[in-house]
């Protein structure tokens, strides 16, 4: 069976298999730092439309405003069904996303999509700055267009799919992240070899990608570059994320996988 990803920016995958696409937090808008610290966080309609694959479904690790802030408009293109936590599904309530494709997900789900099974796993949200950004309820009374701050998180999910007789684990955190096998490994690039060792020793993964490494403030009209590293204490390094030494590290703990960095919006093919 072939399978095909897709790195579509930020945390942003499509998967297909056998005529079945999935999409995993479709991100285009990218507003600015300055939109991020004061102002409203306003979907880029032609920039969702020109950028949004296929889909038939759409899952979301947890509802920032990077991960959910464009599902909406996704959603109204694909016509999918959008499965989400419960925070998330008022939130796209509340962005007026129908009712009808809005999906409730809770951690030790099983979901059958098409020709994927996906499994549904709790993980946690690193610290920016000593916390977890932007955590808690949503506030009273919120109405469209919202701020990048009133994209509050409840849970976070990540996922390990099945198709055929791959599997692929989706990681959206680093520290708590599922200790089960998987073929196909999407992480972060940015941890520590304390972080990463213990998931790739238990993925044992024949293949590792980067994920949610580029920067997420830049438009989608300019070059990509590595984004700067979320500085988990109060002290920043304002490092950008070193592909070149993430690959080098990933191979040390997994000699035997192959490590690809993959191009926005280009096809990797998985047989």
């Amino acid at each position: 069976m072939m399978i095909l990803l897709k790195y579509l920016g930020v945390a942003g995958w499509q998967i297909e298999a056998e005529g079945s696409s999935l999409l995993i937090d479709p991100y285009f808008t990218r507003i600015s730092l300055r939109t991020l610290l004061v102002g409203r966080a306003i979907p880029d309609t032609e920039v969702i439309r020109q950028h949004t694959p296929r889909a038939d479904f759409i899952l979301v690790t947890h509802p920032h405003y990077d991960h959910i802030m464009d599902v909406p408009d996704a959603a109204q293109i694909t016509g999918a069904p959008v499965y989400v936590s419960p925070q998330g599904c008022d939130l796209l309530r509340i962005l007026g996303t129908p009712d009808a494709q809005i999906c409730q997900m809770l951690p030790g789900d099983s979901l059958t999509l098409g020709r994927f099974k996906v499994e549904v796993y709790e993980s946690r949200h690193r610290r920016v700055f000593g916390s977890i950004p932007y955590y808690g309820p949503l506030a009273k009374g919120l109405r469209a267009p919202l701020r990048a701050a009133d994209y509050r998180m409840d849970y976070q999910y990540s996922f390990r799919l099945e198709v055929g007789d791959t599997r692929i684990l989706v990681t959206s955190g680093i520290d708590e992240e599922p200790r089960i096998e998987a073929d196909v490994l999407l992480v972060g690039a940015d941890p520590t070899r304390a972080q990463l060792a213990p998931i790739v020793e238990a993925t044992k993964p024949r293949l590792v990608l980067p994920t949610h490494w580029d920067d997420m403030f830049r438009p989608l009209s300019q070059p990509t570059r590595p984004m700067i590293i979320p500085p988990p204490t109060i002290f920043p390094r304002f490092e950008r994320i070193n592909l070149a030494a993430w690959q080098v590290l990933v191979k040390d703990l997994a000699p035997d996988a192959k490590v690809i960095l993959p191009e926005l919006f280009k096809d990797i093919t998985i047989s």
